[in-house]
């Protein structure tokens, strides 16, 4: 647990709102499409839609990291 909470934090400890809400995203659609490919016994395929939303939010994260990154709080 305590790597989930290392994970989810910022380098000053705290945690960060928009990495709990990126896990929590992916989470819940995996968590789902799990659930699906468990109870069809089938491998079933992400749909665009729920790579759109993966990906996008996985982008937006890091785009979020590189403004981070590139304005330093005086």
């Amino acid at each position: 647990m305590n790597f989930i909470a290392r994970a989810l934090a910022e380098a000053d400890g705290n945690p960060s709102t928009m990495r709990i809400a990126t896990a929590l995203i992916v989470a819940v659609i995996l968590a789902g499409w799990l659930y699906v490919t468990i109870k069809t016994a089938v491998l079933q395929p992400l749909s665009m839609e729920q790579v759109g939303l993966i990906l996008g939010t996985l982008g937006i994260k890091g785009w979020q990291r590189g403004k981070e990154a590139a304005d330093p709080v005086a």
